[in-house]
């Protein structure tokens, strides 16, 4: 029912849904075209061989990360709302595998949109109000994920890198009361970015988010370091650059094309050598994207089992 809900469009006339449909379709051809390109010549054996070979513990230590990663979005989502109510742990992570898995297996990222209805099952919010924090949420992890990106630039010394970021952020806090005030001025720029700007959820957002980032791409890039043999900082590469390209407006049914297109630019390989690694690289994406999708479901069967047991204790309670 909440799917339904966020992906209806019976409200757009029957040419504009047709118009946007061939669009969408016509995009996830192109992104499984160019994923059967990438992948045509791969070594399927070997990367099955290497990922058999793997330790145990390390299978694990890639899992938990990955749900981590989840661990820390929810924790963001608690302080997002928490001065709009209480929200149990349990109910921001569900909130958390269920909006993600929408914005995984909805096209054209009008999964993005299951987020306002599931804050909206919770709190009695308007839909500005949820949009507004569905950008500032995604204006956040962009501003975290260039900052990763910057730092891990060879371009510079780690040292100078460093130093850039800190003077960056110790500028703007320096500078808060100024730019806030500017914030406020009647500029066409600061009036489309007060609609979403805000200090809700505090540093501490920051710091999750950050986290989450970080355990993603730590994560991705062990398993990637494993199943094609590469440096791990050049792993480490790769796995940014996947991530980077889930910043894009349009990506492939699940991100498949344009992450496995991404990863492979942030090799930095020639297709000669890359050729025979792409079919690590693909499993890899479908190693974490199998741990995400069963972590909804199970969030999914679990929320509708508790709530089944709640709704005949307060039946029973009422006899």
């Amino acid at each position: 029912m909440v799917i339904q809900n966020f992906i209806s469009e019976s409200h757009f006339d029957s040419h504009i849904r047709l118009r946007k449909w061939f669009y969408r379709i016509a995009f996830w051809l192109l992104s499984l075209m160019l994923l059967l390109v990438l992948v045509r010549n791969s070594n399927w054996q070997l990367t099955y061989a290497r990922f058999f070979e793997l330790p145990a513990t390390l299978v694990l230590v890639c899992v938990s990360g990955w749900l981590f990663s989840f661990i820390f979005r929810a924790i963001r989502f608690r302080l997002e709302w928490q001065m709009q109510g209480h929200v149990s742990f349990f109910q921001a992570l569900h909130v958390t595998f269920l909006h993600n898995a929408a914005v995984v297996l909805v096209p054209f990222r009008v999964g993005e949109l299951g987020y306002p209805v599931l804050v909206r099952n919770l709190f009695d919010v308007s839909w500005q109000k949820c949009i507004r924090s569905l950008l500032w949420l995604r204006l956040q992890d962009a501003v975290v994920l260039l900052a990763i990106a910057f730092l891990m630039w060879p371009s510079f010394s780690p040292e100078i890198r460093a130093l850039v970021l800190f003077f960056c952020v110790g500028l703007v806090l320096l500078t808060q009361k100024h730019w806030l005030r500017l914030l406020r001025s009647r500029l066409f720029l600061a009036r489309q970015l007060r609609a979403f700007l805000h200090q809700r959820s505090g540093a501490w957002s920051w710091v999750c988010s950050a986290a989450n980032w970080i355990c993603k791409i730590t994560v991705v890039a062990i398993m990637l370091q494993s199943l094609t043999g590469l440096p791990i900082l050049q792993s480490l590469d790769g796995a940014l650059t996947g991530e980077l390209s889930a910043m894009l407006p349009i990506t492939g049914p699940a991100g498949l094309g344009t992450y496995e297109a991404a990863v492979w630019a942030g090799l930095g390989l020639p297709w000669e050598e890359m050729k025979s690694l792409m079919a690590s690289i693909l499993f890899s994406h479908l190693f974490f994207l199998s741990i995400s999708l069963l972590g909804a479901l199970i969030s999914l069967l679990l929320h509708s089992f508790f709530s089944n047991k709640n709704n005949v204790i307060k039946d029973n309670a009422h006899v």
